[in-house]
């Protein structure tokens, strides 16, 4: 048993929750990712192929969880990988199978016949933007610090060569080598604390700076719920963020030789991390995309004339955002909860470049100095 069979198999029964509840905490007017009217959300056709969809990825992820345990120490630590990529893809085929049905009875009933489209927005967004919540970012750079102090006082009495990487003993920890000892080899659990951190509360910074998704039908109290929802998002992905940290500061104990754990013990280092991932989808199902599920608190100012504009165009597969009219670099994912970028935003693909420029460039420094 080793610590990277046991992420791949954290992350395979989560995928797999989280693909197969992802319509239930989507908006109900872009059901499997096609825009609606929202007296339509409740159509025979949708809740069908909602139906459908539950069954099947339940099935799909019950299977894939059971063979990644099944087959733990059985294989390399990248098997449990491939049992979830085949997971997200067979669950993609559900939700293209839905999206299918959905819009082929929406253009043959003409459902947005008669009703005026509209784009509703809220100056209050401008006038009072919301406030990043810096100190919910504390927590992930003390355990960063710890990380560095103890590293520090530990170095100078580490061996000559290093088992690195979050390989235990037993069957399939042939992942761990023995490495010489260096500042870089040490201390490289650090940079990548530093790289996750600093990558999310970038996005998140970002996310800030994007407009609120917000329903024609109500701008004002939709505007509220979607402050409450970018609250709580923020919350869970800081606090996700500092469970990540603490995951690698107990990997890189482990690697400093303060403590020496067999068997099940070795999944000691995934604990924080399945508690992150088990809160911040704990926080998607209670707010649902956008924060349709929250309350707006007092009143709004009563149903616009008018209903969200269709348009589906701008999204391929209902999960790819492509309008070159749009000046956003991110906007709200139509499947799930969360955002994604404009890929017609040529300012998206430099973050995305620089998101992938990094990682490759710290490999490249780590194998030149026999990482």
């Amino acid at each position: 048993m080793n610590t990277a069979s046991l992420a791949g198999e954290v992350m395979v029964p989560f995928f797999g929750a989280t693909l197969c509840i992802a319509p239930a905490i989507t908006r109900p007017t872009v059901p499997f990712g096609v825009r609606v009217p929202a007296e339509q959300a409740g159509a025979t056709i949708i809740r069908r192929e909602r139906h459908a969809y539950y069954w099947r990825t339940a099935a799909l992820g019950v299977g894939a969880a059971i063979t990644a345990v099944l087959l733990q120490g059985h294989g390399s630590w990248w098997l449990s990988r491939i049992i979830l990529l085949l997971l997200v893809a067979a669950d993609l085929g559900c939700y293209w199978l839905a999206r299918n049905k959905i819009t082929a009875a929406k253009r043959a009933e003409d459902w947005y016949a008669g009703y005026r489209q509209v784009i509703a927005t809220d100056t209050s967004w401008r006038t009072d933007p919301p406030r990043f919540p810096v100190r919910w970012l504390i927590p992930a750079v003390a355990v960063i610090a710890a990380t560095v102090i103890v590293g520090v006082i530990r170095y100078p009495d580490l061996p000559a060569r290093l088992t690195i990487g979050f390989a235990g003993n037993g069957p399939g920890s042939g992942h761990s080598r023995g490495t010489p000892k260096s500042v870089v080899s040490a201390f490289g659990i650090v940079v990548g604390q530093l790289y996750v951190t600093l990558l999310w509360t970038g996005l998140m910074v970002l996310v800030y700076r994007s407009r609120p998704d917000i329903e024609a039908s109500d701008p004002a109290a939709s505007t509220r719920r979607y402050r409450r929802f970018l609250a709580a998002c923020t919350r869970a992905v800081l606090t996700l963020l500092a469970l990540v940290n603490l995951s690698l500061l107990l990997a890189a104990l482990r690697t400093w030789q303060v403590y020496r754990l067999s068997g099940f013990g070795s999944a000691l280092p995934v604990l924080p991390f399945a508690v992150g991932l088990l809160i911040f989808a704990t926080t998607a199902v209670r707010t649902g995309q956008g924060g349709f599920r929250l309350s707006a608190g007092r009143a709004g100012y009563g149903p616009a004339a008018g209903t969200d504009r269709d348009d589906d165009r701008y999204w391929k597969a209902g999960l790819i955002y492509l309008n070159r009219d749009d000046p956003a670099i991110l906007v709200g994912a139509r499947f799930g909860v969360g955002w994604t970028f404009n890929v017609a935003n040529p300012m998206a693909w430099l973050v995305i470049a620089g998101m992938v420029a990094v990682p490759v460039g710290l490999a490249a420094i780590f194998v030149a100095a026999g990482r």
